[in-house]
């Protein structure tokens, strides 16, 4: 009996603790969203068990996305490719999958993708049936839903679906949360469907906004005014896009291009004819190439317009002093360079994608070595040098034979171009001009 006592004491002491601390006061605060999350991952795993190997390959997808490479997007696409087979009524996969199609530029099936998420987003957001077996999902935040369909108009957009592109930009512009670039991507769009006027109003929307990406707006903008037969205001869009972006950085964006073959190179045209020291001759060569590669581009008549009037110009436009201390008239250098531009130009005509720049080095009488009533300055000697300065991509094309025979060809004609004599002794000048083919 004793001994029957003294266990049945011993158990009481041994579970004094967790009675104890079952019934402590105040009690431990209950984190519910914890509660939550475990109730719901023990329900998935019960009514499917093919979720616990699909989060493990979404999981593994986003880390392989993390390093922004080709190579990490493609591992990632073989993940997802799994994943959206176990479970194909979940979007997560899908978004995922879209994200890395964007980053390979494979426009077709990241639209796919993206609109399948998308359609499967709508469904998680709807009212539930309180029947329905699987578990309730959270749907996308306003901020997530505003990206998931700039994400797919960008790739719609892409892949040729016009149509779409702009259905789903314009529902997400009209939404409260709309950022400057949905309204920027809306007016690219309809850009390239040829609605010049509701493409000019989306476009001026993104320029109100803060977040926009304002130099390719106005990038954009230019393209759009001068299609519409507005040049006064193409010219305003360039001049102040160029105050922000002189190098054309913004329309050479090679992981999202431009809509349009050749779009960048039309835009680059407008801006050297709109320059406020214009490069008529810069400018026909991108005009020239935007006609070789947008086959089946709405605006290859103004293209051909601008290509027109361009080659009725008096080329050089511009003859610049590069070095030198000796007088020089630039207007009287100018027109004694045009007396002999069409023999140089024809040079050229076998590489029409590229520009030569033509160096001239003139210098004046020099102080004799043996004088010593005066202190002598080093000129340095007179020279012509011809040099490809910009080649559009097809100058890839072009053989280095071919470039060296333009080179041989130029130079004679240059070295015979006359300028007014320099008198001062020990000074010269150095100019420079381009020349394109015809």
């Amino acid at each position: 009996m004793k001994r029957a006592v003294v266990v049945i004491i011993a158990l009481l002491v041994a579970a004094a603790p967790a009675w104890a601390q079952s019934r402590r006061y105040p009690p431990e605060p209950v984190d519910r969203d914890k509660e939550k999350a475990q109730h719901s991952k023990l329900w998935e795993s019960a009514t499917n068990p093919q979720r616990t190997p699909y989060g493990k390959l979404i999981f593994d997808a986003e880390q392989v996305m993390r390093d922004g490479t080709t190579v990490g997007a493609q591992e990632a696409v073989k993940k997802l490719d799994q994943a959206v087979q176990l479970l194909p009524d979940e979007p997560r996969g899908f978004r995922l999958r879209g994200d890395a199609s964007l980053r390979l530029k494979d426009w077709t099936r990241c639209a796919d993708d993206l609109a399948i998420a998308w359609k499967l987003e709508l469904g998680a957001a709807a009212p539930r049936d309180p029947r329905a077996v699987r578990p309730p999902r959270e749907p996308l935040d306003a901020k997530q839903v505003t990206e998931l369909r700039r994400k797919l108009g960008l790739c719609q957009a892409r892949a040729g679906r016009l149509a779409d592109a702009e259905r789903t930009l314009a529902d997400a512009a009209v939404t409260g949360n709309a950022t400057g670039e949905i309204w920027m991507r809306l007016g690219e769009v309809r850009i390239a469907m040829g609605k010049l006027e509701e493409a000019i109003a989306a476009l001026e929307s993104a320029a109100e906004q803060s977040d926009a990406p304002t130099a390719l707006i106005r990038w954009l903008l230019a393209g759009a005014y001068d299609r519409a037969r507005r040049p006064a205001e193409s010219i305003e869009a360039v001049r102040r896009a160029m105050e922000l972006d002189r190098t054309f950085s913004t329309l050479r964006n090679e992981q999202l291009p431009l809509l349009g073959a050749g779009e960048p190179d039309y835009l680059q045209g407008l801006a050297y004819i709109a320059a406020d020291q214009p490069k008529p001759d810069y400018a026909l060569i991108y005009f020239r190439y935007f006609l070789k590669v947008a086959k089946d581009s709405p605006w290859r008549r103004r293209a051909e317009e601008h290509l027109r009037d361009l080659k009725v110009s008096e080329l050089p436009e511009l003859v610049e002093r590069q070095a030198g201390n000796a007088a020089l008239d630039l207007a009287a250098a100018r027109a004694s360079v045009r007396k002999v531009m069409p023999a140089m130009r024809a040079c050229v005509a076998r590489t029409p994608f590229i520009i030569y720049e033509v160096k001239i080095t003139k210098a004046g009488p020099r102080t004799p070595t043996s004088a010593f009533d005066r202190p002598r300055y080093s000129a340095p000697p007179e020279l012509v040098s011809v040099l490809p300065i910009i080649g559009l991509p097809s100058t890839g094309d072009v053989p280095q034979a071919d470039r060296d025979t333009v080179v041989r060809c130029i130079e004679p004609i240059a070295s015979k171009i006359t300028f007014p004599p320099i008198k001062e002794k020990d000074t010269y000048f150095r100019l420079s001009f381009a020349v394109v083919a015809p």
